[in-house]
C-alpha cells in the first residue's frame, strides 16, 4: 500500500509539472496492483488525453467515474468532447454532470451549455425540459423582483426564441411521428415527400391521401391546441428588435402565423366547423401579417401569405371582364349589364394585391407571386391584354415560391382566353385545378378558394363555346351548379344563355330561365346578393319574352308579355342597362303587328316600334340585331317606292353588318336589295366579305359555329361564282355552305350540278344521292333527282342503280318516256356486259326488258328518233345471241329480229335522215340481207318448199343497203367509214366497186385498220394471197391489238398448209399433167417420194407459224370470233394446254357447227381435261352419232360445207368466205396415226383426230376415226363411273382377231381394257387385260419404257387389289397372301431394275410394307432409295416421315419434314405437311418451349406453300391453268387447301373478319373445284362452309350473312338426307338445330313481321319439349329463347331466362359472358365484373382438372377473353394499375409473353396509368419509355395491328419528340383511316408546338 502511495504520489507531482509520460508510466506500473483504485484511473485519463491519447483518456475516465460517482473525471470528459467535438457524448455528459454540480453558478453554466448543444443537435424534446424550469426560476424571480436586470432580461428573452423554436419544432417531429404510426397500423405507406421526384419512388392513391389528412388533421387538434401563445405575446413586441436578429424575428412571426393557419384549419374542417372562429384566425392572421409588414420591413413571408389570403377575398360574380372587345356580339352586351354596378369588391382587391406586389417585386425581384400579381392586376383591372402582361405571369411561375398561384392560374387562362389560345386555355385550368385541390386538401374541407374555381370552370366554359364545344361546356356549368347551389341563379344564368345564343335550343333556354324565376320564389330572402340577384330575375324575364317571340307563342301570350314589358321598362327607365328591355319590347311589338296584318286588322304602328328600337340603339350602340330590326322596318314603310326610308334600311343593315358580319337578316336583306338595283358586283363583294371573315384564322375555331349562321352567304355566293364560270371555287362554297345546314337538299343539289359541270361524275352523284336521302328522311318527292341520279349512274356505267332510279321516277311519273328510254339504255348495256362474260340466258333477259321498256316509250312517243335508234339497236343485238332451238326455229328467230331492226332504222330515216341513220339503216339490211342469205342455203341442202323468204327479196334487201350508204355518201362524201361500209355490202356481188370504195376509204384515213382488214379479205376470198398478205401487213402495223387481223392471219396460213397438201395429192391424181410419158406407177411412186419430203418441209415451216398467230388472238375471239380460224385454234389450245382457251373457242365453234365431227370429238376432249365427263360423254356420242349417220367410210371431211366468213369490223358481222378442199386419198398407215398424250406418265391419254392435216398432214380413214372416238367414249365412260356401258362400247375391238403387229393404240385400247375390269372386280381379267397391254407395247416407240414401267405400276396395283379381296375372302390362307405379296414385290422390283429412278415404285413397295404392319421393312426401302439415287424426290422424306408417326416418333418426322423442306424449299407440300405436323402435335402442346400463338409458325409455313405456287391461277372449273412459259401448273390440292383454310382461323395477325372471309373463300374454291366430292358422300367441305358463314353472321349480324348461311344450311340438310355420311351424329344433329334456329331468329327480327317471330317461337319450343336433350343443351337452347328477348329490347326478361339457363348449367361460360354484356350495357360494371370473375374462376379450375388429366383442352382462348373484358371494364372505372397488375399475374406464366395484342394492351395500361405531375417527371418519363418498348415490340411482330402508331404517337408527343409523333399518326391514319376524330386532334397540338 505504501508503494503505490508513493508512486501516485509521484505522479501527482509530475503531472503538475506537466511530465505526463512519467506520469502515465507511473500509473501503468501500479494499477496492476490496484485496478480498483479511482486515483490511479483519474490519473491516467489526464495523462493520456494530454499526450493526445484520447481513446484512452476516454476509457480511463469512464473507468473512473464507474468507481466513484464524482464530477472530477465527467469534468475531464467534458473537455475531452469539447476537443473531439462529440456534441451527442458531451450531451450526456452534462446530463450526468449537472446534478453532481452543488454551485449554483456553475450548475446554470452547466444548464446553459447543455440547452445550447441540444439545440444544436435538435434534441428538442431536452432544450425544453431544460429551459422550462430556468424560464420559470426567472419568471419566479422577476415576481419577487430579483433579477430585474436589463441582462437578465436579455436572458430570458433569448432564451424564450430557443423554448419557441425548439417547442415548435418538437410539434413538427411529434406530429409526423404520430402520423407515421397511424399511417403503419393502417397499412398504409409512408412517403418521403422531398423525394417524390426519384424514379420509382413510393406515392399515395387518392384514397390514402384522403386518409391521411384525415389523421392529420385530429392529430393537429390535439397537438396545436396545447400551444403556449404567451411566449409569442412576450416575444412578439418592438423592443424586442433590439435583443434578437431580424432573421429571428421573422422565424418567430412565421411559426406564430403558421400555428394560426393550422388553427383554423381545424376550425374548418367538417367535424369541427366553426365559421365565427375562422373569420377571427383570418383576421389575426392578416393583422399579424401586417404588424410583421410594418415591424419587419415587409420580408417576404408575410407579403406572400397576404397575397394568398387575398386569393380568398376573390369574387367571382363581381369581376367585371365581359363588357370590352368580344367577338360574340351576340351576347357581350348582357354580360356586362349583369356586373356593372357589383365590381367595388374586387377593385378594392385589385388595388390591395397591387399594391403588396410593387413591394415583392421591388425588394424580392427573384420571387415569383410579386411578377404573378402585377399580371393579374394588368388582366383583370386594366384589361391589358398584351404580350407584357402574360409575361409577367410566366416570369412569377419561373420564379420560387409562386407554384401554388391560383390567381396567377386564373390570369394566365383570361388572358389566353382573350387571345384566343383555347388549347393553352384549357392547359392551364387543368393545371389549376391540380392546384386547387393541394390547397383545398391542406385547408380541409373550408370553401376559401371556390370562387377563384368557380371563375375558372366559367373561362373554360367559354372557350369550350368558343369552339362550338356546347355539350362539354353545358355538362360543366350543371356539375357547377350541382356542386355550389349557393349560386344556383348566377350559374343557371349562365347555362340559359349558352343554350340560348350558342346552342339556339330555345325550349331548354326557356326551361333553364322559367327555373330561375321559380327559385326566386321559393327562396325569396336566402340569397346573399339581393341586387346581383334581382338583376338576374329581371333578365330571365326579359330573356322568357324574346324566347316566346321565337317559339312563335300565341297572341294572348304575347299581350301579357307586351306588358311585362312595360313595367320593366318604366321601373328603370332609359339607363344603359335597359337596352335590351327597349329591343324585346320593339320585338314584341313587330310580332304583334305581323298578326294583325294575318287577320286583315290593319293597325301598323311602325313608327312607334321604331321609336323603341331607337331607344334600344341609343342605349346600346354595339348591339347588331337591333340596326337589323330597324333596316327591315324602314324597308317596310318604305315599300314599293320611298327612296329615304329605303336608304335608311341600308344604311341600318350596313350598320348591323358593321357591328356583327355574321348578322343573317341584314347580310340577306341587304344582298336582295343590291341585286334589285342590279349592283351585281356589291352583291358579290357583300356575300365574299361575310364568307372571307367565317373563314379566316382568327374565326377558324369558330367555322362550325359561324357557319351555320352564314351558310345563305356560301350558297349565294356559290350560285354566283357558277354562273360566272367559276366553277372550282363553287364548290368550295357550296360544301361550306353544306356544312353550315348539312340537311339543306338545295344545297346538295347546287353541288352536284357544280360537280357535274367539272365533269366529277362520281361526286355529283354521291352529292345527288344524299339529296335523295334527306328528302327520302323527310317523306318527300322529287322525281327530278331521281331522273338525275340514274343519268349520272348511266354515265358512269352504274346500270342496276340506274335502273333502281328510273323505276322509281316511273313510279311516280307512268310512262315518262325519258326514263323509260334511259332504262331501256341501261338494260342494254347489261345484256352487253352479260354477253361478255358468257351469261347468255342473262343476256336475253336483261335484252327483253329493255325492248319492253322502249316499246313502252314508242307507244306513247312514236316521232323520237332517238327511241326508233335504241329500239334498232335492241333488235340487232338479239342477232349476236346464241339461239338453242333447231335451225328451223333458229332462222325464224333470226329472220323476226333483223325485219324489226330495219323496221326501226327505216323510222329513224323518216324521222331524221342524215349520213348517219341512212349509214344504221344500211347495216340492218345488209345484217337482214345476210341472214336471208344463209336461210336460203340451209332451206335448199333441205330441200324444203315452202319458204319463207324469196330469193327477190334476199337480192332487194343487198340493193336497199347499197342504195342507203350511197345516199348517206352523198351527204358525207368524205366519210371514211361510209366508204368502208360501202365496200363491204359490195363485196359480193361486185368485188371491183367494192375493192374501189375500200382504197376511197383509206385515201380518206389512211390510219385506220378496218379498210385494210376487209381489202385482206376481199384479196383472199378471191383468191389474190399476195395482196390479200400485205394488205394484212398494213393492217397490223396501224393496230397491232386488232382482233380481226390476228384472226385472218391464221385462216391465211390455215389456207396456205392446206394448198401445199392438196397440190402434193393433185400431182398423185392427176397424170394427165405430168411432162414426162413414163410409167404411172413410177410416176406416183416418185411424186408420192419428193411430195412427202415437199410436204414435210413446208408443213414443218408452217407449223409454227400458225400456231403463234393463234396465240395471239386469245382475247381477240371473245369478242369477234372469226369462223374459218375457231377450228384450228380450238385444237392448237387444245394441244398447247390452254384447257379454258379452248372451251370457249370449240363452244363457240360447235355452236355454229352443230354437225361438225371434229368440233364435237375436240370439245369432249375439253370437257374431259376439266373432269366435266357427263358433257364429255354427251359429245363424244354426238360425234359417234355423226360418224355412225355418214354412210361413206372414206375420209370425213368436214370442210365440205362452205364456212361463210365475211369479216365487217363495222358492225361485227359474219360474211360469207366459201373455202373448199379437195378429198384427200386414204391412208391406212396405223404409224402415222396422230396421238395427243400431254403427260407421257399418264397411260390412258387423250386421243386426238383431225379432219385435215395441221400437224404432218396426217389423214385418218372412217374405221379409225370411230375406233378412236369409240375409246374416248369408253374412257369417260369410266370416268362417270358406267363401267358396263364402257365395257360394251370398245367390246367389238375386244374380241376381234388381234393384229399380231404391236400397236400403241391396242396398247391403250387394253389398258382401258384392264382397269374396267378392276372397277368391275373382274380382278384376273384385269391382270390378263393389263398383261396384254404391256405385250402390245411397239419397240419402236420413243417412250416405249417409260409406258412398260407405267403399266407394270398398274399391274402392280391391280395385284395388290385382288390381294387384299382375296384377304377379304380368306382371312385364314397366309401362304397365299404372302405368295400374291410377293408377286407384287417383284413386279415393282422389275420397274425398279429398268430405272432405279421411277420412284412411285420405290414409295408403292414402302408402302404395301407399311400395309402390312412392317415398318422396318418400308423404313429400309425408303433407305436404299436414298443411298441408291443421288436426285432424290421430296415423297422419300415424306412418307419416311409418316412412317416415324405410325411409329409415334413425332419428332423424327418433325426432322424429316424439315430436311424436306431445306433439300426442296420450292416443293409447297414439305411446307404445308410441316405445318400440319405443328398444328396437330406442337399448338397445344403446353410444355412446348415454343411460342404457344398457332400463327407464328404454321401459317408463314402455309405461306412458304402459297409463295412456291406463285403465277398460278386456278379457274375453279377442275382444269388445270397454265403458266406464262406454256407449262401445265398443278393447282392446290384439296388438303393443302383445307389447311390453309383452318390456319387462316388461328391468324391473329388480321381481323377476324378479314381471317374469315379468308377461310370463306378458301372453302368456295374446294367446292368449286370438286363439285362432284358429293357423289362420294364427302360433304365435309360444305359443313365447312356452312360453319364458317355461321361464324361471320354471328360475327357481323349482317341479313346478307344470314341469308348465306341458310342458304349453305339448306344444303346441307338436303347432302345429309340424300348421302349416306357418317358425320350425322347426335351432336351434328343438334348443331344443325342451333344453326337454324340462329339465323330464324335473326332474319326475323329483321323482318320484323310477326309470323317469322311465331314461326321462331314455335321451332324453339318444340326442341325445347326433348326429353332425351341433355342439361347442356337445354341450357343452350334456353339462352337462345333469352338472345331473341335482347334483340327485342326486353332486357329485363333476358336476364330471367338466362339465370334459369346458368341453374341447369352453373359453369356454362357463354351464359356469364351474356350476363356481363348485358348487365354492362345497364351500366351496372360491378355485376358485370361479379359475372366475369366467377367466368374466369370456372376457366382455371377447368384448366386445372384438364392439366392433372393429361388432358391438352386447355381454355387459354376463352382465359384471356375474360381477362380482356374484366381490363376493359378496369379501363371504364380508369383503374389502370389494378388492370396492369391482372394482366401480369394471369398471363405471365403463360405463352402469350410475345403476342402484340397483350403487349399492345400493356403499353396502352401503363400510358393511361401514367400521370405527368410537378414532383414526378422522371417516374413518367420511365413509364413511357416503358410503353414504347412494348408498342415497338408489337409493331415489329404485327405491323399491320391498329392502334399501336397511334398510341407510340402519343409517347412520343407525351416525350416531347413531335416529328416522330407526327410520322407514326400519319402511318396509323393510313392503315386505320377511322381513327382519324382521334388523330386530327393531336395533329393540330402537334403543329402548335412545332411551330
Amino acid at each position: 500500500m505504501d508503494y503505490i502511495k508513493s508512486k501516485l504520489k509521484e505522479t501527482r507531482e509530475a503531472i503538475d509539472k506537466k511530465d505526463y509520460k512519467t506520469a502515465l508510466e507511473n500509473c501503468n506500473e501500479i494499477v496492476q496492483y490496484d485496478d480498483q483504485n479511482f486515483m490511479i484511473h483519474l490519473f491516467l485519463g489526464v495523462s493520456n488525453y494530454n499526450l493526445n491519447n484520447l481513446a484512452a483518456a476516454e476509457k480511463s475516465y469512464i473507468t473512473a467515474f464507474k468507481i466513484q460517482n464524482s464530477p472530477v473525471p465527467l469534468r475531464g470528459l467534458l473537455e475531452l468532447y469539447n476537443k473531439t467535438n462529440e456534441n451527442d457524448k458531451l450531451s450526456n455528459t452534462l446530463k450526468e454532470l449537472i446534478p453532481l454540480t452543488t454551485d449554483k453558478q456553475k450548475k446554470k453554466e452547466l444548464i446553459f451549455r447543455l440547452i445550447e448543444i441540444s439545440y444544436f443537435l435538435k434534441d428538442y424534446k431536452t432544450t425544453i425540459d431544460f429551459i422550462s424550469p430556468v424560464l420559470f426560476e426567472n419568471e419566479k424571480s422577476s415576481d419577487d423582483g430579483e433579477n430585474d436586470s436589463e441582462s437578465s432580461k436579455i436572458d430570458r428573452i433569448k432564451l424564450l426564441e430557443k423554448f419557441e423554436d425548439a417547442n415548435y419544432q418538437y410539434y413538427l417531429n411529434t406530429l409526423k411521428t404520430k402520423i407515421d404510426e397511424k399511417l403503419r397500423e393502417k397499412n398504409i405507406p409512408i412517403v418521403d415527400y422531398s423525394k417524390l421526384h426519384v424514379l420509382g419512388a413510393i406515392q399515395h392513391t387518392p384514397e390514402q391521401k384522403q386518409e391521411r389528412d384525415k389523421i392529420e388533421i385530429e392529430l393537429n387538434k390535439s397537438l396545436i391546441n396545447n400551444f403556449n401563445l404567451k411566449v409569442y405575446e412576450e416575444l412578439l413586441i418592438k423592443i424586442n428588435l433590439n435583443i434578437l436578429t431580424n432573421e429571428q424575428m421573422i422565424r418567430i412571426y412565421t411559426h406564430f402565423i403558421q400555428i394560426l393557419i393550422g388553427k383554423r384549419r381545424i376550425y374548418s374542417n367538417e367535424e369541427n366547423k366553426d365559421e365565427e372562429k375562422q373569420k377571427q384566425l383570418y383576421k389575426e392572421i392578416k393583422e399579424n401579417c401586417e404588424r410583421m409588414n410594418e415591424m419587419l420591413s415587409t420580408p417576404i413571408y408575410s407579403l406572400e401569405i397576404l397575397i394568398n389570403l387575398l386569393e380568398e377575398e376573390f369574387s367571382f360574380d363581381d369581376d367585371d371582364d365581359d363588357d370590352d372587345d368580344n367577338d360574340d356580339n351576340d351576347d357581350k352586351e348582357d354580360h356586362g349589364q349583369e356586373s356593372i354596378n357589383n365590381n367595388n369588391n374586387n377593385n378594392d382587391l385589385y388595388e390591395k394585391i397591387n399594391e403588396i406586389s410593387n413591394i415583392l417585386i421591388n425588394k424580392y425581384p427573384n420571387r415569383g407571386l410579386g411578377w404573378i400579381g402585377l399580371g393579374f392586376y394588368k388582366v383583370f383591372k386594366l384589361k391589358d391584354y398584351s404580350e407584357q402582361s402574360k409575361q409577367l405571369i410566366e416570369k412569377g411561375f419561373s420564379n420560387s415560391g409562386s407554384t401554388e398561384s391560383l390567381l396567377g392560374y386564373l390570369a394566365l387562362s383570361k388572358w389566353y382566353l382573350k387571345v384566343e389560345n383555347h388549347e393553352r386555355v384549357r392547359d392551364i385550368v387543368k393545371k389549376s385545378m391540380i392546384v386547387y385541390d393541394q390547397k383545398q386538401r391542406s385547408i380541409g374541407a373550408a370553401n376559401y378558394f371556390n370562387n377563384i374555381f368557380i371563375k375558372l370552370q366559367l373561362i373554360l366554359v367559354e372557350s369550350l363555346s368558343f369552339n362550338c364545344n356546347f355539350e362539354l361546356a353545358s355538362s360543366l356549368l350543371e356539375s357547377l351548379i350541382n356542386k355550389f347551389p349557393i349560386h344556383f341563379n348566377y350559374l343557371t344564368f349562365s347555362q340559359s344563355k349558352l343554350y340560348f345564343y350558342s346552342i339556339k335550343d330555345y325550349k331548354k333556354s326557356k326551361e333553364l330561365f322559367q327555373l330561375i324565376i321559380n327559385n326566386n320564389n321559393n327562396n325569396n330572402n336566402n340569397n346573399q346578393n339581393n341586387q346581383n340577384n334581382k338583376k338576374i330575375i329581371e333578365l330571365s324575364k326579359i330573356y322568357l319574352i324574346w324566347i316566346e317571340i321565337l317559339l312563335k307563342e300565341s297572341k294572348e301570350s304575347l299581350i301579357k308579355s307586351k306588358d311585362k314589358l312595360k313595367e320593366i321598362i318604366e321601373l328603370n327607365g332609359e339607363t344603359v342597362n335597359n337596352y335590351l328591355s327597349y329591343y324585346v319590347y320593339g320585338l314584341v311589338l313587330m310580332e304583334l303587328n305581323k298578326i294583325d296584318n294575318n287577320n286583315n286588322n290593319n293597325n301598323n304602328d311602325n313608327s312607334f316600334i321604331i321609336q323603341q328600337f331607337l331607344k334600344s340603339a341609343k342605349l346600346n350602340s354595339n348591339h347588331s340585331d337591333t340596326f337589323a330590326k330597324l333596316g327591315t322596318l324602314y324597308k317596310m314603310i318604305g315599300g314599293g317606292g320611298g327612296g329615304a326610308q329605303k336608304e335608311r334600311s341600308k344604311k341600318c343593315y350596313q350598320k348591323s353588318l358593321q357591328l356583327d358580319i355574321l348578322n343573317g337578316e341584314a347580310g340577306f336583306e341587304l344582298g336582295e336589295m343590291y341585286a334589285e338595283s342590279g349592283q351585281t358586283s356589291l352583291v358579290m363583294s357583300l356575300y365574299k366579305e361575310i364568307t372571307d371573315f367565317c373563314l379566316s384564322a382568327k374565326q377558324i375555331k369558330r367555322f362550325p359555329i359561324n357557319v351555320i349562321k352564314c351558310s345563305w352567304a356560301f350558297y349565294r355566293l356559290a350560285i354566283y361564282q357558277m354562273d360566272n364560270k367559276d366553277i372550282h371555287n363553287s364548290v368550295v362554297s357550296l360544301l361550306n355552305a353544306i356544312k353550315g345546314e348539312p340537311l339543306n337538299e338545295s344545297y346538295w343539289r347546287t353541288l352536284a350540278e357544280a360537280y357535274r359541270r367539272q365533269f366529277k361524275y362520281v361526286a355529283a352523284l354521291k352529292s345527288l344521292k344524299k339529296a335523295e336521302e334527306i328528302l327520302d328522311n323527310e317523306n318527300r318527292i322529287a322525281t327530278d333527282i331521281n331522273f338525275q341520279i340514274a343519268t349520272l349512274s348511266k354515265t358512269l356505267g352504274l346500270y342496276d342503280d340506274a335502273i333502281n332510279e328510273y323505276d322509281r321516277v316511273l313510279k311516280q311519273l307512268e310512262n315518262n318516256v325519258p326514263s323509260l328510254k334511259g332504262k331501256a339504255e341501261c338494260l342494254l348495256q347489261l345484256s352487253i356486259e352479260q354477253y361478255k362474260f358468257r351469261n347468255f340466258r342473262q343476256s336475253l333477259i336483261h335484252l327483253e326488258l329493255a325492248e319492253s321498256s322502249v316499246k313502252i316509250a314508242l307507244e306513247k312517243e312514236n316521232n323520237f328518233h332517238s327511241l326508233w335508234r335504241l329500239y334498232a339497236d335492241i333488235s340487232s343485238y338479239f342477232l349476236n345471241l346464241p339461239n338453242n332451238n333447231n335451225n328451223n326455229n333458229n332462222y325464224d328467230y333470226l329472220i323476226e329480229k333483223s325485219k324489226q331492226s330495219s323496221n326501226a332504222y327505216f323510222n329513224c330515216v323518216r324521222i331524221h335522215s342524215n349520213s348517219h341513220s341512212l349509214q344504221d339503216l344500211s347495216i340492218g339490211y345488209y345484217n337482214q340481207y345476210i341472214i336471208f342469205k344463209n336461210y336460203l342455203k340451209q332451206q335448199r341442202k333441205q330441200q324444203e318448199k315452202h319458204l319463207k323468204v324469196t330469193k327477190e327479196e334476199t337480192e332487194n334487201l343487198l340493193k336497199s343497203s347499197i342504195k342507203c350508204v350511197v345516199e348517206a355518201l352523198n351527204l358525207s362524201p368524205s366519210d371514211p367509214m361510209l366508204w368502208n361500209l360501202l365496200g363491204v355490202v359490195l363485196m359480193d356481188k361486185f368485188p371491183a366497186q367494192s375493192q374501189h370504195a375500200l382504197i376511197r376509204s383509206i385515201q380518206l384515213d389512211s390510219s385506220k385498220s378496218e379498210p385494210y382488214n376487209n381489202l385482206t379479205l376481199l384479196y383472199f376470198e378471191y383468191g389474190f394471197i399476195e395482196q390479200s398478205d400485205k394488205s394484212l401487213m398494213i393492217a397490223k402495223n396501224n393496230n397491232i391489238d386488232s382482233v380481226i387481223s390476228w384472226s385472218l392471219q391464221g385462216l391465211i396460213n390455215e389456207v396456205k398448209s392446206s394448198d401445199i397438201n392438196n397440190n402434193n395429192n393433185n400431182n398423185n391424181n392427176n397424170n394427165n399433167n405430168n411432162n414426162n410419158n413414163n410409167n404411172n406407177n413410177n410416176n406416183n411412186n416418185n411424186n408420192n417420194n419428193n411430195n412427202n419430203d415437199n410436204n414435210n418441209n413446208n408443213n414443218n415451216n408452217n407449223k409454227s407459224t400458225g400456231r403463234e398467230d393463234y396465240n395471239y388472238i386469245d382475247n381477240a375471239l371473245e369478242s369477234s370470233p372469226i369462223g374459218q380460224g375457231l377450228l384450228g385454234y380450238g385444237i392448237t389450245s387444245l394441244l398447247e394446254g390452254y384447257s379454258e382457251t379452248s372451251y370457249s373457242v370449240l363452244y363457240k365453234y360447235v355452236e355454229l357447227n352443230p354437225n361438225s365431227i371434229e368440233g364435237n370429238n375436240s370439245l369432249a376432249l375439253v370437257y374431259s381435261h376439266q373432269n366435266d365427263y357427263e358433257n364429255s360423254e354427251k359429245y363424244f356420242k354426238s360425234a359417234l352419232n355423226l360418224l355412225l349417220s355418214n354412210s361413206s367410210k372414206t375420209i370425213i371431211n368436214n370442210n365440205n360445207n362452205n364456212n361463210n366468213n365475211n369479216n365487217n369490223n363495222n358492225n361485227n358481222n359474219n360474211n360469207n368466205n366459201n373455202n373448199n378442199n379437195n378429198n384427200n386419198n386414204n391412208n391406212n398407215n396405223e404409224s402415222k396415226i396422230t396421238l395427243n398424250n400431254n403427260n407421257s406418265n399418264c397411260s390412258i391419254g387423250s386421243i386426238l383426230f383431225s379432219d385435215k392435216p395441221l400437224n404432218d398432214g396426217i389423214e385418218f380413214s372412217y374405221d379409225e376415226k370411230l375406233k378412236y372416238v369409240k375409246i374416248n367414249l369408253s374412257r369417260t365412260q369410266y370416268y362417270l363411273g358406267k363401267f358396263e356401258e364402257a365395257l360394251e362400247t370398245i367390246k367389238p375391238y375386244i374380241t376381234s382377231p388381234m393384229i399380231t403387229e404391236p400397236s400403241l393404240s391396242n396398247s391403250i385400247l387394253f389398258e382401258l381394257v384392264s382397269l374396267i375390269y378392276c372397277k368391275l372386280n373382274k380382278l384376273n381379267e384385269s391382270i390378263d387385260a393389263m398383261k396384254k397391254s404391256i405385250s402390245q407395247i411397239p419397240k419402236s416407240l420413243e417412250t416405249a419404257t417409260i409406258r412398260k414401267q407405267n403399266l407394270l405400276f398398274t399391274l402392280a396395283k391391280i395385284q395388290y387389289s385382288c390381294n387384299n379381296n382375296n384377304n377379304n375372302n380368306n382371312n385364314n390362307n397366309s401362304n397365299g397372301n404372302k405368295q400374291q405379296i410377293d408377286t407384287i414385290v417383284k413386279t415393282l422390283e422389275a420397274i425398279i431394275t429398268i430405272d432405279k429412278r421411277f420412284y412411285k415404285a420405290w414409295y408403292y413397295l414402302a408402302a404395301i410394307y407399311i400395309d402390312c404392319g412392317k415398318y422396318d421393312l418400308a423404313k429400309n426401302v425408303l433407305i436404299k432409295l436414298q443411298t441408291t439415287v443421288e436426285q432424290l424426290e421430296s415423297n422419300s422424306y415424306l412418307l419416311l416421315s409418316k412412317i416415324h408417326l405410325l411409329n409415334n416418333e413425332i419428332e423424327e418426322a418433325r426432322k424429316q419434314l424439315q430436311k424436306l423442306i431445306h433439300l426442296f424449299p420450292l416443293e409447297p407440300i414439305g411446307w404445308t405437311s410441316l405445318a400440319e405436323l405443328e398444328m396437330k402435335y406442337f399448338i397445344n402442346n403446353n410444355n412446348s418451349s415454343e411460342n404457344n400463338d398457332p400463327c407464328n409458325l404454321p401459317l408463314s409455313l402455309l405461306n412458304h406453300s402459297l409463295n412456291k405456287r406463285q403465277g398460278q391461277e386456278y379457274s375453279g372449273m377442275g382444269q388445270l391453268s397454265v403458266g406464262p412459259d406454256h407449262k401445265v401448273l398443278q393447282p392446290p390440292t384439296i388438303k393443302e387447301l383445307e389447311i390453309i383454310a383452318k390456319a387462316n382461323l388461328y391468324d391473329l395477325q388480321s381481323p377476324w373478319t378479314k381471317c374469315l372471309d379468308n377461310a370463306i373463300v378458301i372453302m368456295k374454291r374446294i367446292i368449286h373445284s370438286n363439285p362432284l366430292s358429293t357423289t362420294n358422300n364427302n360433304i365435309q367441305p360444305w359443313i365447312h362452309l356452312q360453319n364458317l358463314l355461321y361464324w361471320r353472321s354471328l360475327y357481323t349480324d349482317n341479313k346478307e350473312d344470314w341469308d348465306s348461311t341458310k342458304s349453305c344450311w339448306n344444303v346441307v340438310q338436303y347432302l345429309t338426307t340424300k348421302t349416306s355420311s357418317s358425320t350425322t351424329t347426335e351432336e351434328f344433329k343438334f348443331q344443325q338445330i342451333l344453326i337454324e334456329l340462329e339465323f330464324k331468329l335473326a332474319l326475323s327480327i329483321t323482318s320484323g313481321t310477326t309470323d317469322d317471330i311465331a314461326e321462331f317461337d314455335k321451332l324453339i319450343s318444340n326442341y325445347q319439349k326433348q326429353t332425351n336433350y341433355t342439361n347442356e343443351k337445354k341450357s343452350v337452347l334456353l339462352s337462345l329463347e333469352a338472345k331473341k328477348y335482347l334483340r327485342q329490347g326486353d332486357k329485363v326478361k333476358t336476364l330471367s331466362i338466362l339465370k334459369d339457363a346458368l341453374k341447369l348449367e352453373p359453369n356454362s361460360i357463354p351464359i356469364y359472358h351474356n350476363l356481363c354484356d348485358i348487365y354492362q350495357s345497364n351500366d351496372q360494371l360491378d355485376a358485370s365484373l361479379l359475372c366475369l370473375n366467377r367466368s374466369l374462376l370456372i376457366l382455371k379450375q377447368q384448366t386445372t382438372n384438364n392439366n392433372n388429366n393429361n388432358n391438352n383442352n386447355n381454355n387459354n382462348g376463352l382465359i384471356l377473353t375474360t381477362l380482356l373484358k374484366i381490363i376493359r371494364i378496369y379501363c371504364i372505372q380508369k383503374k389502370f394499375k389494378d388492370s396492369l397488375k391482372l394482366l401480369e399475374e394471369n398471363l405471365n406464366n403463360n405463352n402469350y409473353l410475345d403476342n402484340p395484342v397483350i403487349k399492345l394492351l400493356k403499353g396502352i395500361l401503363i400510358i393511361g396509368s401514367s400521370k405527368l405531375t410537378n414532383n414526378n417527371l422522371k417516374q413518367f418519363t420511365n413509364d413511357m419509355k416503358n410503353a414504347l418498348n412494348l408498342l415497338e415490340e408489337s409493331s415489329t411482330i404485327n405491323s399491320k395491328l391498329s392502334l399501336t402508331n397511334f398510341y407510340s404517337a402519343v409517347v412520343q408527343f407525351n416525350l416531347k419528340n413531335f416529328n416522330l409523333s407526327d410520322i407514326l399518326l400519319q402511318k396509323e391514319l393510313n392503315l386505320t383511316p377511322s381513327l382519324s376524330l382521334q388523330i386530327n386532334p393531336l395533329q393540330e397540338k402537334i403543329k402548335q408546338f412545332t411551330k
